[in-house]
């Protein structure tokens, strides 16, 4: 199937297409198992600049005008596209129209591509798009990736080819803007109390000296090796985060990608002031700052296999998965999008009290369909899934839309026939196995793809 990633950034707007062959074969029980086997990315656009109206509004026409670039130039049809991602990152996430432009591209490429947006989900999908989950599995080691863009970084953290972590923070190349004379014409609020703090010449509408720009960047170079693990946390680097955060411990290595990640590691910073001055923003005086950083670690710092690419790359080519094969469902109410996940704590050992113990869960979402995500056992018996199929037929009771169940473990199949054997219930309904989720997290739901069906976990919405 053809997949499309189109990641909006602060500073730049790319587009990829991939082709993702999915293999259906024997598994170990000799029922059928859908996987993906291979990702092949078989267009990659130029790297944009962000095509603005204003400072607050997307220039959704162009956006989509490159868009349909991308479809003549790949010769692939825009009706060919079964899946992928329409991501809004860094500061153009927090644009006034930056739901509405997420979710107008989306619906003009098709029913199966992600609208969203949201530094959790940005920080995974680049650290797959830049080859790192795949690198920690292979070493069997722990690696960070700090995704860098215009408007902030984006923290992975993969260990063995699991994602343990991730967090994000206003650090980015863009946060400071200006023009041939020097004179800055944007100062990103979220760095104002820095600047002040640190006493840097920096105000809209002055002229920049470098090396108030150097400090900055310095600054904001130290902070990321902080929230590395790499040196204690200070006091303003704790307030530029913006999502939960765990101090990482003991990572491999580190790695960065993003717009910025291409300064780092070079060998000749030579031209690092013309780059600054062509680009109008400090994203190379960034890179070559935390590169100087990393020369107290210099056993830490690894060069990913994507760069600027990482994210784009990763929307485009695994934001999608596939369900287990032993799944039940009822096809005619597919595809289903943005469909809010609980999770239920309920143990295997009080399946008996499901239903009243995931019943407050529900109250964030009194007028939504909702999906439960349930813990279950590797074998459960007979009389176990007749009573689980009970308790699941009372909660729904009260829960508009269809029954979605979701679960790690292999038994969603008969999970789905003991309800319908075993209750009076009428409703839709879809049991899928071998889904990792967290309360929190939405899903899509697309159409059969051999005996499974194709979902994408969206980790995070929207960030204020």
């Amino acid at each position: 199937m053809y997949s499309i990633g189109v990641d909006i950034g602060t500073s730049t707007t790319e587009v990829i297409l991939s082709n993702i062959h999915i293999s259906i074969s024997p598994g170990a029980s000799l029922l059928p198992v859908t996987t993906i086997e291979s990702v092949e990315v078989i267009y990659r656009s130029p790297v944009f600049f962000t095509p603005m109206i204003s400072d607050n509004l997307i220039d959704l026409v162009r956006i989509r005008e490159i868009i349909e670039i991308a479809f003549i130039e790949s010769c692939i049809q825009k009706e060919e596209i079964e899946s992928g991602a329409v991501i809004i990152t860094g500061e153009s996430a927090r644009k006034e129209n930056a739901s509405r432009v997420s979710e107008t591209l989306s619906s003009y490429l098709g029913d199966f591509i992600v609208a969203t947006a949201g530094p959790k989900l940005e920080s995974v999908l680049a650290g797959h798009g830049a080859g790192i989950s795949d690198l920690s599995r292979k070493r069997n080691i722990r690696i960070i990736n700090l995704d860098i863009g215009g408007g902030t970084l984006n923290a992975s953290v993969f260990e063995s080819g699991s994602l343990l972590a991730s967090f994000a923070m206003d650090i980015g190349g863009r946060l400071v803007k200006f023009n041939s004379d020097h004179t800055v014409t944007y100062l990103s609020k979220r760095i104002l109390f820095l600047i002040e703090k640190e006493q840097i010449p920096l105000k809209c509408g002055q002229k920049a000296t470098f090396q108030a720009l150097e400090n900055l960047a310095e600054c904001l170079a130290d902070f990321s090796l902080q929230a590395c693990g790499l040196k204690e946390m200070s006091e303003s680097a704790v307030k530029l985060l913006i999502t939960d955060y765990q101090p990482p411990e003991n990572p491999d290595y580190i790695s960065v990608s993003g717009g910025v990640g291409e300064y780092v590691g070079l060998t000749d910073y030579s031209d690092i002031y013309k780059k600054a001055m062509e680009y109008g923003d400090i994203g190379p005086l960034l890179g070559w700052k935390l590169n100087l950083a990393f020369q107290s670690f210099p056993d830490k710092l690894l060069i990913p296999a994507e760069k600027i690419n990482a994210t784009v790359i990763g929307a485009g080519t695994h934001s999608m998965t596939v369900s287990g094969s032993t799944v039940g469902f009822d096809e005619d109410i597919l595809p289903l999008r943005n469909i809010p996940i609980i999770k239920s704590t309920v143990p295997f050992s009080e399946w008996s009290a499901f239903c009243s113990l995931t019943r407050p869960l529900a109250e964030f979402y009194p007028n939504d369909t909702l999906a439960v995500s349930i813990q279950g056992t590797a074998s459960p018996c007979y009389q176990d899934l007749k009573i689980l199929a009970g308790e699941i037929a009372r909660f729904y009771e009260q829960i508009p839309g269809p029954v979605i169940i979701l679960m790690k473990e292999d038994f969603a199949k008969a999970l789905y026939q003991m309800i319908r054997i075993h209750t009076s219930y009428q409703k839709p309904m879809i049991c899928l196995d071998h889904i990792f989720v967290e309360n929190g997290d939405y899903i899509d739901i697309g159409t059969p793809v051999g005996s499974a069906l194709p979902v994408v976990i969206k980790t995070l919405i929207y960030q204020s």
